[in-house]
């Protein structure tokens, strides 16, 4: 197996995107409640969903990504797992998923396609995973909100450049954001990604925001990260 965690193992060899801290922090910084159906969109080799069924013990996952090499992989590391009969995929943008899916969803997670400006590479499976060609930051604006229950919430993880526009979206498809941890990679360095919390139900004051440093100067993984990690990773 490629990569090591507290209850499972998987491969990402095949995936179009790899395992990192992205998703780790979007996993450990879920809501603490009890959703009953859980969908994660751009499963990629299907590490967010495997952490999705560790951390939420009785809940049903379905991951759904376009690409059918990281589909392939992620059944695989789904069958592997001691998780497997809670975990569903399908090959399917999330765009067809909403019009086709008659079930709500009571937390939607994304670790989705990152840069929108930045210069397309060779590698067209690269292309379509690190960039919103097939899935934009509107799709993501748009399609969440239908399929989300009442009281569900939404999180994803974006580069903070980007943040500020999704939100903005959302919120025109009353997609309302509540909470916000802004992810320093150290203190000194200026704010990359941020994970955002949104929710159906508008909510009256502001947003609540976090910091998060993931190294020390000397470079060791900070305290504060390591706590958060921890819930996944081994040997921090």
């Amino acid at each position: 197996m490629d990569f090591q965690c507290k209850e499972f193992e998987l491969n990402h060899s095949h995936s179009t995107m790899k395992t990192g801290t992205d998703a780790i922090l979007l996993s450990a910084l879920t809501p603490v409640f009890s959703p009953e159906k859980i969908l994660d969109i751009g499963t990629g080799c299907g590490i967010v969903a495997l952490c999705m069924a560790q951390r939420y013990k009785q809940s049903k996952i379905t991951a759904i990504d376009i690409d059918r090499n990281s589909i392939k992989e992620a059944i695989d590391n789904f069958k592997n797992s001691k998780f497997a009969s809670r975990l569903n995929t399908f090959q399917i943008s999330l765009q067809d998923f909403a019009k086709k899916s008659k079930t709500p969803f009571d937390l939607i997670v994304s670790n989705p396609p990152f840069f929108t400006n930045s210069l397309l590479s060779k590698n067209e499976k690269r292309n379509i995973a690190r960039h919103n060609i097939t899935l934009t930051l509107e799709d993501l604006a748009i399609y969440p909100p239908l399929l989300l229950s009442s009281n569900g919430y939404f999180v994803i993880i974006l580069p903070a450049k980007e943040t500020d526009d999704f939100i903005s979206l959302a919120l025109n498809h009353n997609l309302f954001c509540y909470k916000q941890y802004f992810v320093f990679d150290k203190i000194c360095k200026a704010c990359k990604r941020i994970v955002s919390i949104l929710t159906k139900s508008e909510i009256s004051h502001q947003i609540i925001k976090h910091n998060i440093i993931l190294r020390e100067t000397n470079n060791n993984y900070t305290e504060q990260y390591r706590n958060l990690a921890s819930e996944f990773l081994v040997g921090l």
